[in-house]
């Protein structure tokens, strides 16, 4: 589990007609890469189908509101893509004959009704106002009448020979404006430039404001059934045509020619797939070809020379949340130290010192259980909260108060030296750890022999010179740190200038590990200002009434577990990314990317189904 391994380079020959189905079975299991061993694309499978794609595209854009209505059914592709294409663009040619008439008239339609909605709330507006619609109906032949609505600061120059009249609109300004017939076709050029609407009342709304509500409410009623049977008509013609089969091919095309589009060619008739999988044994892409009828053939080999393999961390289910700490640097190489299996200690522990409480962690518990489901990192917060519920034991504090459980070791606020100093034993034994990856990382690498003469003696010199802070006796084991050190450096070098180099490393490495042993002072820092917040709800509860007091207890415990979880998650974050990352991992792999899977366009019919 400490280090990642190597994807597996594998190659599948396939029949060239059967390239893009070989290619989406390989994809569904999410468990392969394509990568083409020459540098130069050998073929491009669905060059010859590129203009026939770029056609569906547009079809696609124009009509994908209309296709989306319908069900749409992935059939497994047994034919030459070409034939597949040219097929699918001959159906959809030949539904567009019929369905285009109908889609002119539904946009008719719903174009009438979003007009007619907005001029009926216009005159609902004015209905009770002093303004004569019937008159502004009767208006005519020489003049003319439409309303318009505006973003409130857009004011367009209107002519002087028009006349607007206000109506109320929310935070928009609307307006009736009258005028000659022969100048109305300006304005309206006028409000469109300004962003505004244009409302045109049709020539049959005839009558008063209230009749011509009645007329608009019965033009619509017609126009929403007539659209009703316009959809059921282009349903219709979706079933009869069998788009719902065609369009579920072409879109695998599609999808092929975006992801894919270039394999290598190893014959006039065949093709290599090939690239990088995690399926290290090959059980999953040898299935999921079997299960799709191809006729291909699968091997695992070496990779070509010069591929770089991707790396994956191989750690167990439970244990995968952990990995985006490691994921956040990229992802280790395949000379580094994978440190999830550390994590699952190091996060709950910094977590739960600084979060010490068994009611406030048991709501963290219960939440990320919830969570866990849609979002498995969720089950960080699970084993945080359940590290400070055993923390709150240890600190006798449930739900902030700390008169009813007793503390097995201490309350945080009656020694706070002992809570700062332990944190700072912990960064000694942590950062220590760190130091003894970058080992077994240098053994990976051949470096062995470079890290016992050099790096070995650095950690000797940094824990006598800790030791020698609590026991002044103890001094020698800093000396002998150095002094091996040096020696090492000198015999790594072997030259004078490598030496001072060495010497100068030492100096800035020092520094640093002693800095980041400090740093691990803010979590007694924030247990200490978790439990100060804690008292303080506390003491206001207590001094109020109980129904008050309850209250304050409430929301006082909602504020600690959203600001001092979300600011101890980040504090933990940081400590384990830039304090003790920085000892061993650089986050130097390649990360894989599988191929994603093709359009989930597989939402079958009933009849289809059964």
């Amino acid at each position: 589990m400490l280090r990642p391994a190597s994807t597996r380079w594998f190659e599948v020959l396939c029949p060239r007609r059967e390239s893009v189905r070989t290619v989406t079975e390989l994809a569904r299991t999410g468990a392969v890469e394509i990568e083409i061993r020459d540098r130069v694309c050998g073929d491009f499978s669905l060059e010859y189908l590129s203009e026939g794609l770029g056609v569906y595209e547009a079809l696609r854009v124009r009509y994908a509101r209309y296709w989306e209505r319908a069900r749409l059914r992935r059939k497994m592709l047994v034919e030459s893509p070409d034939v597949v294409l040219e097929r699918a663009l001959a159906r959809i040619g030949a539904w567009r004959h019929e369905a285009d008439p109908l889609i002119d008239i539904l946009q008719s339609c719903e174009e009438e009704l979003t007009r007619l909605k907005w001029l009926a709330q216009v005159i609902g507006k004015i209905i009770d106002s002093p303004l004569d619609f019937g008159a502004v109906a009767r208006s005519g032949p020489v003049l003319g009448t439409f309303c318009t609505i505006l973003p409130r600061d857009a004011r367009p120059q209107l002519p002087d020979d028009v006349i607007p009249r206000q109506i109320p609109w929310g935070d928009e300004y609307c307006a009736m404006i009258l005028g000659p017939r022969d100048r109305l076709d300006a304005v309206k050029r006028l409000v469109q430039a300004a962003k505004g609407r244009v409302i045109e009342r049709p020539p049959w709304l005839k009558g008063d404001a209230r009749d011509s509500l009645a007329r608009i409410g019965a033009r619509r009623e017609f126009l929403s059934t007539r659209v009703v049977y316009l959809k059921a008509e282009l349903d219709t013609l979706f079933d009869e045509y069998d788009l719902g089969d065609t369009l579920g091919e072409v879109a695998g095309l599609a999808w092929f020619a975006e992801h894919v589009g270039c394999l290598e060619r190893a014959g006039e008739l065949l093709v290599w797939v090939t690239g990088w999988t995690d399926d290290l044994g090959g059980e999953r892409l040898r299935a999921a070809l079997d299960s799709g009828r191809t006729r291909a053939l699968l091997r695992l080999t070496n990779p070509p020379p010069g591929k770089r393999p991707p790396q994956i961390l191989d750690n167990p289910p439970w244990m995968r949340p952990f990995e985006l700490f490691a994921r956040a640097l990229g992802v280790p190489g395949s000379d580094e130290a994978d440190p999830t299996p550390v994590l699952i200690v190091v996060v709950p522990l910094l977590f739960g010192y600084m979060f010490g409480d068994v009611g406030q962690g048991a709501v963290l518990v219960g939440v990320g259980l919830w969570l866990q489901r849609r979002w498995p990192e969720a089950r960080l917060m699970v084993l945080g909260g359940g590290s400070a519920m055993v923390f709150g034991v240890l600190f006798g504090s449930l739900f902030g108060r700390e008169d009813i459980i007793p503390a097995l070791w201490m309350h945080p606020l009656h020694d706070p030296l002992t809570l700062l100093g332990v944190p700072l034993l912990f960064a000694v034994v942590l950062l220590s750890l760190g130091h003894l990856l970058s080992g077994l990382s240098a053994l990976w690498r051949g470096e062995l022999g470079r890290w016992l003469m050099q790096d070995l003696g650095f950690l000797v010199l940094y824990l006598g010179l800790i030791a020698t802070v609590f026991r002044p006796g103890l001094g020698w084991v800093a000396l002998l740190g150095l002094a091996w050190y040096l020696i090492g450096a000198f015999m790594v070098h072997r030259a004078l200038l490598g030496g001072l180099a060495a010497i100068g490393h030492l100096l800035e490495s020092g520094v640093q590990i002693l800095v980041n042993t400090l740093s691990f002072a803010r979590v007694g820092a924030f247990a200490l200002a978790h439990s100060a917040l804690s008292v303080a709800v506390v003491t206001m509860a207590d001094a109020v009434p109980l129904w008050a007091g309850i209250l304050i207890m409430i929301l006082g415990n909602l504020l600690i577990i959203l600001l001092e979880g979300l600011v101890v998650s980040i504090q933990t974050t940081r400590l384990v990314l830039f304090e003790f990352f920085n000892r061993f991992l650089q986050g130097t792999g390649r990360v894989f990317r599988p191929l994603p899977a093709p359009p989930p366009i597989v939402r079958e019919a009933v009849q289809d189904a059964a």
